[in-house]
């Protein structure tokens, strides 16, 4: 419960747009998007927050048994982990979590979910940089390619 995790960057850039968050993981392709309480989870993974701070937290904001909270934020990070978007990180040492007031009491709860969109790994591996065509648009190395061009 003691353990701290940490964002998988450079190689997962986020983005938490009106409460939903949108992940993308760089290498393989993969584009992610959470709920509500996924993205609470995963701003407490940036604030490097440990376990026990994230079901604090969720219990504070949420109507739920410490139990049920427990196990829904241990499946989330072993999801997160499972698709490579979070590493186990180093313990900053004294807390970071703060937990705001609750306004309106208690909403109900619901174990935060991952979705994972698949079908535009080949556009998103492309190296936009490096593998332009003519025409602008990246396009796929081929294996036989050598992946640095030789110095002239």
């Amino acid at each position: 419960m003691n353990s701290v995790y940490r964002v998988n960057g450079p190689r997962v850039i986020f983005e938490n747009i009106e409460g939903e968050l949108i992940l993308v993981h760089m290498e393989r392709g993969t584009y992610y998007s959470t709920d509500e309480i996924g993205a609470e989870l995963w701003s407490l993974i940036e604030a490097q927050s440990s376990v026990s701070d994230m079901c604090d937290v969720l219990a504070s904001r949420y109507d739920a048994q410490p139990t049920e909270i427990a196990d829904a934020v241990a499946r989330f990070l072993a999801r997160l982990m499972e698709e490579d978007l979070v590493a186990v990180g180093e313990s900053p040492g004294a807390p970071r979590t703060t937990v705001p007031p609750v306004m309106g009491g208690k909403r109900p709860f619901s174990p935060p979910a991952l979705q994972s969109y698949r079908d535009m790994q080949d556009m998103l591996s492309l190296d936009p940089i490096h593998d332009v065509e003519a025409a602008g648009w990246p396009v796929p190395r081929s294996d036989d390619e050598p992946s640095v061009a030789p110095a002239t």
